[in-house]
């Protein structure tokens, strides 16, 4: 799965350029806000010390929602065009889990909740420097980071959807789809994947081919392009961004 994340020193010039993506006819908006620690269905403060935001991420919107490719910063985790921005509840009293929308083999390939974007083509890609995946198979489970060892970035398949915050206002918001884990993954006891895209051909056809063809983009990704390293437990507090990150990934930032 993806439950965490880092948006780090990313330029939105850089990763149009790799994609070989239109910029929007306004132009590229400003870098995304660097954050080593990204954690989905949580709120956190901004400048104004009583004012809280969801978490979001940097994404790039299908041509089939705006007419070109918009870079965007979208919510995470998904919020439902009912939900007015309230991440909803079950009868249980937990959060409704829509960070990640699990590809499905039979049936409908994602779950009802995701399945009106998907039949409307409101396809998007996210954009992480990396992602953290957690060792289910100890106690406590050990952190990993997860990167790219071709590319300072991953583009991540995602789902995208419309939605009105609590304040009235119109927002983007995101989940990330999720396949079966590459040997990479499951070497450190993770059973979930984000759909990764492999290049910029693939960031495009995600984007804009017909359904069956975006499908088939959604699998595992090549093991012998993806690197892991163990960081520090405090990763786990959500939003901690004071994180002492191995050099490993600092050089990967730069």
């Amino acid at each position: 799965m993806c439950g965490k994340a880092s948006v780090s020193a990313l330029s939105w010039k850089d990763i149009y350029a790799w994609a070989n993506l239109l910029s929007p006819s306004g132009g590229l908006p400003a870098d995304p806000e660097s954050r080593i620690n990204v954690s989905p269905s949580r709120q956190r403060r901004v400048a104004d010390p009583g004012t809280t935001v969801w978490e979001s991420l940097p994404a790039t919107l299908s041509p089939t929602i705006t007419g070109e490719y918009s870079a965007v910063e979208a919510t995470w985790p998904f919020m439902p065009p009912w939900s007015r921005g309230r991440l909803p509840r079950l009868k249980s009293g937990q959060w409704l889990s829509t960070a990640n929308a699990r590809l499905r083999r039979e049936g409908d390939p994602f779950a009802r909740t995701f399945m009106t974007p998907w039949r409307g083509g409101f396809r998007a890609v996210a954009w992480v420097s990396w992602f953290y995946e957690f060792d289910s198979r100890v106690k406590p489970q050990v952190p990993y980071a997860v990167f790219n060892l071709e590319q300072p970035f991953w583009p991540m398949a995602a789902l995208v959807g419309r939605t009105e915050t609590t304040t009235g206002e119109s927002a983007w918001s995101i989940s990330i789809i999720t396949v079966e884990p590459n040997a990479v993954l499951r070497s450190v006891g993770h059973h979930r994947s984000p759909a990764l895209l492999r290049n910029g051909d693939e960031v495009r056809q995600w984007l804009e081919a017909p359904g069956d063809q975006a499908l088939g983009l959604l699998r595992p990704y090549p093991e012998e392009q993806m690197g892991v390293e163990a960081v520090p437990m405090d990763i786990k507090i959500p939003g901690n961004q004071d994180v002492v990150l191995p050099e490993a990934l600092l050089r990967h930032a730069d």
